[in-house]
């Protein structure tokens, strides 16, 4: 009996629940759709995915809070990234809460055989579960749907034509449905379809998956390490490589698998790390257009740009080399038009003609070693390799428009080479001696770069290089002179001779009215720089740093928009010219280490940008009085004493003056917030107790915001700082303390208790003095600006 009355009382909790409506509907029908709601529910297969597939679950996570934005969306990415397998999860994990669901597979195979009006009639009969649709359009779809909610995933979508049908028709379906489509980025994007780009596996997570393969086959532990790491690192992240490459080799011995990774890293591929500018200038020389190709790459997921880098997958660059093998299997070489040659893993090579003469069409070439590098930070770590060229060696190709050689070790081009549609000629570290001789045709080219030949005794002839707009000859130690031909280079932007240490002469005037760089740092025999002829309009930065210049000449007027003159290490250097003073927009001016520098020119009033004037170690006996005048912010002096100083003024660092035996900070220097005198040894005599007239000074008429204020000082009455040279506390601070500790973080503290009257805070009252004692490291590691009181 008390059965019956918990049937009875179960029944009546069964009918009062909503259910479906069985009058006047095909019963079959109902009970199917019954049947498919409950497993939907009960027998869900995402609980697999969730289990099985590394990383699933957070792509799944990423791409349902874009679905709760829009009504369609996109999955794209790199072939072999799992983009069919997470779209499947998602259908399988969302699919419950939808009236009708479908997932249609290889979606552009059905469009290329059925047309888009037999697609719809699939994907209609797929949801209605009707064989026997008479489709008149989109009508169908609307008049069917349009209260149902429904959810459509379409997978390898490879038509525009679908999207601009799915994209049209959104709202033939009921309210909430979702669409998913697997597809190219570039299509997602040419129809404003919001999309999801599917990650590929961070290391943790490729570790995971190898270790699902690893668990069925019993290796050694290091075995297994190494096998791991190597299939990772070969993979990139590339969940298909991974699952390829887990499967077939965990099987193998060791011997074997070995001999499988080195097979596939054995054809040494194309490094893809390229500047994404420097390609586009490169590629539109050469009559491409990088812009849309480059955009059109990236929009089918085949490169990615990160620090503004084209990169691309080795696994899709192998793709496209095995493409080019399979179409070229033995002839083609007619049709070669670049060849990018890593050094790296051969011992030796030879290049004869006869291994270019086929090749009429080659525009591209570039020889290099993967420890390709510049200056002093070149080391290698391998043997290099030996290169060896055919008597009387050439190019055969007229129509070579970029050529990069690491290392050439010929002492010239070829006789015969024809640079007339070069637009860039790199060599750098070659063994060149004389680029050619006489005049060559070189209207396109823009870029030279021949850095650390050490061979390389003078520059070519480059007067029909009338549109170079770089010129790099760094480390060109062996170089004494440039051609005459560089001083009318109209376009060029950037020129650097940067050590070229042998360097005598330029020539004797220059008339670069597009230069904006110059740099001839470390060029130690160079005594004159060039007159200028005309104005220098964009000539920015001139290095002239470390050379032997004796004096500039008056002309340099002409630079007016020069910012940046560094003169340090000049040894020779005796006087600055006056018009110097004319260099209006000068803001650095760097002097010091000029040991026979004794004076500035008068007229320093005209430099009214000059925010910093390094004069250190350099025997200067003043200042002009027109420098009081300047409101420069940075100083660094040599000097007995400070000189007059600007109004303005904001910091003084004097730090190893150790001619500097006397300050005085005038009152007039109200801005000033930093005062640095450390290895300043002439000032142990001096009267420390005038730095509390200072203080007193300072902080009375300080009332003027600072560009140079610490973030901690900001919204605060302004403070004042100074380093000065000594070994205890000045005995007019009252209140002293020499116990340090230090909190759990490694910071040091000192605790100093002030019995102060209860009106303390009056208008007499100025401020704290506070004093410091610090051993010179801990300013260097820490820096004044990390000293803070805390009251």
């Amino acid at each position: 009996m008390e059965r019956v009355k918990i049937w009875r009382k179960a029944l009546t909790q069964v009918a009062n629940i909503a259910g479906e409506d069985s009058q006047n509907r095909h019963e079959p029908t109902l009970i199917k759709k019954i049947i498919a709601e409950i497993s939907n529910k009960v027998f869900s297969r995402y609980s697999s995915y969730g289990n099985k597939l590394v990383g699933i679950n957070s792509r799944i996570q990423e791409v349902e809070s874009l679905l709760c934005t829009v009504g369609i969306i996109g999955i794209c990415g790199i072939h072999g990234i799992g983009k069919t397998t997470l779209a499947d999860a998602v259908y399988e994990k969302i699919s419950h809460q939808f009236e009708c669901s479908v997932f249609l597979e290889n979606v552009g195979e059905d469009f290329r055989k059925q047309g888009l009006i037999g697609l719809q009639k699939k994907l209609i009969s797929l949801l209605v579960d009707d064989g026997n649709l008479n489709i008149k359009g989109c009508t169908s779809i609307e008049g069917r749907l349009c209260w149902t909610k429904v959810l459509i995933v379409l997978d390898n979508v490879k038509d525009g034509a679908i999207l601009e049908f799915l994209t049209a028709n959104q709202d033939s379906f009921g309210p909430g449905s979702q669409i998913i489509v697997t597809t190219e980025k570039d299509l997602l994007i040419s129809h404003s379809v919001k999309y999801y780009e599917v990650r590929l596996l961070n290391k943790d997570e490729a570790m995971e998956v190898l270790r699902h393969y690893l668990s069925k086959h019993k290796l050694p532990q290091d075995d297994s390490m190494e096998l791991s790491v190597r299939i990772r690192n070969y993979a990139q992240g590339l969940p298909l490589a991974h699952k390829v490459l887990g499967s077939s080799l965990f099987r193998m011995e060791k011997l074997e698998w070995r001999s499988h990774l080195d097979k596939l890293k054995s054809c040494p591929h194309l490094e893809i790390n390229q500047d994404k500018d420097h390609v586009m200038e490169i590629l539109e020389a050469c009559g491409f257009f990088p812009v849309c190709g480059i955009r059109t790459l990236l929009d089918k997921s085949l490169i990615t740009i990160s620090n503004n880098k084209l990169e691309m997958h080795d696994l899709i660059q192998e793709m496209g080399m095995e493409f080019v093998r399979q179409k070229y299997p033995e002839t083609g070489i007619e049709e070669v038009e670049g060849i990018f040659l890593n050094l790296s893993n051969l011992r030796e090579i030879n290049f004869t003609s006869g291994s270019f003469a086929r090749m009429k069409n080659l525009r591209l070439l570039k020889v290099y070693t993967s420890q390709s590098c510049r200056g002093s930070e070149c080391t290698l770590e391998k043997e290099e390799c030996k290169v060896h060229f055919s008597r009387h060696f050439k190019f055969h190709s007229d129509d070579l428009w970029y050529l990069f050689w690491h290392g050439y070790s010929l002492k010239s081009l070829p006789c015969e080479f024809n640079p007339e549609n070069l637009v860039e000629l790199n060599i750098p570290y070659s063994h060149i001696k004389q680029l050619w001789k006489g005049e060559k045709s070189l209207e396109k080219l823009k870029f030279m770069e021949l850095s650390y030949s050490q061979f390389l005794e003078k520059t070519p002839d480059l007067s029909r290089a009338t549109n170079l707009e770089q010129l790099v000859l760094e480390g060109c130690t062996n170089l004494h002179a440039v051609d005459p031909s560089f001083a009318d280079l109209k376009k060029l932007i950037f020129l650097s001779l940067k050590d070229c240490i042998n360097l005598r002469d330029l020539p004797i005037r220059i008339e670069l009215e597009s230069l904006q760089i110059l740099i001839l740092f470390g060029c130690s025999k160079l005594r004159k720089f060039p007159e200028i002829t005309g104005y220098m309009k964009c000539l920015s930065e001139l290095f002239l740093d470390g050379t032997a210049i004796e004096e500039l000449p008056l002309s340099i007027g002409y630079a007016t928009r020069l910012v940046l003159l560094d003169l340090t290490n000049c040894k020779e250097l005796k006087g600055l010219p006056g018009g110097i003073c004319n260099l209006a927009s000068l803001e650095t001016l760097l002097l010091s280490d000029c040991s026979k520098l004794e004076s500035l020119p008068q007229n320093f009033r005209k430099l009214n940008r000059l925010r910093k004037l390094h004069v250190a170690w350099t025997p200067l006996r003043g200042f002009p009085d027109s420098f009081f005048d300047l409101g420069s912010s940075l100083l660094e002096v040599k000097l007995q004493a400070l000189p007059k100083l600007p109004s303005t003024i904001e910091l003084i660092n004097a730090h190893n003056c150790i001619s500097l035996g006397e300050i005085s900070i005038s009152p007039l220097y109200t801005p000033i917030r930093l005062a640095i005198f450390t290895y300043c040894f002439e000032l142990k005599d001096y009267d420390q107790r005038d730095i509390k007239s200072i203080f007193q000074t300072l902080v009375t008429n300080a009332e003027l915001p600072s560009r140079f204020m610490y973030s901690q000082d900001r919204g605060r009455h302004p403070v004042f700082r100074t380093l000065i040279l000594g070994s205890g506390v000045p005995e007019w601070f009252n209140h002293q303390k020499d116990i340090v500790f230090e909190d759990t973080s490694g910071c040091h503290y000192s605790k100093v208790y002030i019995d102060a009257s209860p009106n303390w805070n009056n208008s007499n009252f100025l401020g704290f003095a506070l004093c410091v004692v610090l051993g010179l490291k801990d300013v260097i590691h820490h820096g004044i600006c990390k000293i803070a009181p805390q009251l």
